[in-house]
């Protein structure tokens, strides 16, 4: 699929084995990484760089994830951008009615990662 290839993918997490493992994932699929922490501004990050796609980790402190997906969606600049959630819990009918692209429960495997992440490029032409 060479007409995905170098496209920016925004990982958003807390957990830092998350990040590593995603990051890989996506490395493996020959994208550019794009990471933000919960001390940034997610949004504005967003809005910069307009990434292809966004990966979230909703399994954060307090309700930071949910409130970062709905915050994301409901953003007239960047609502578009798809969203793959990824969480510890079954929480997929949640994930989506909140606006999410897709979801993904954790642990992730590297095929399931690339699949989901090929579809939501593939959505985008």
């Amino acid at each position: 699929m060479a007409h995905n290839v170098n496209k920016r993918i925004m990982i958003v997490g807390g957990n830092t084995q998350f990040m590593y493992i995603i990051q890989r994932f996506v490395r493996a699929s020959a994208h550019q990484i794009l990471c933000a922490s919960l001390g940034e501004d997610i949004l504005a990050k967003a809005r910069c760089e307009k990434p292809a796609a966004i990966v979230l980790e909703v399994d954060l402190p307090d309700t930071i994830g949910w409130n970062t997906l709905r915050s994301l969606k409901a953003d007239p600049n960047i609502g578009r951008i798809p969203v793959i959630v990824c969480s510890w819990l079954d929480q997929e009918v949640r994930c989506l009615e909140q606006g999410a692209d897709l979801y993904l429960r954790m642990p992730i495997l590297s095929a399931d990662f690339e699949t989901a992440l090929a579809s939501i490029l593939e959505k985008q032409k």
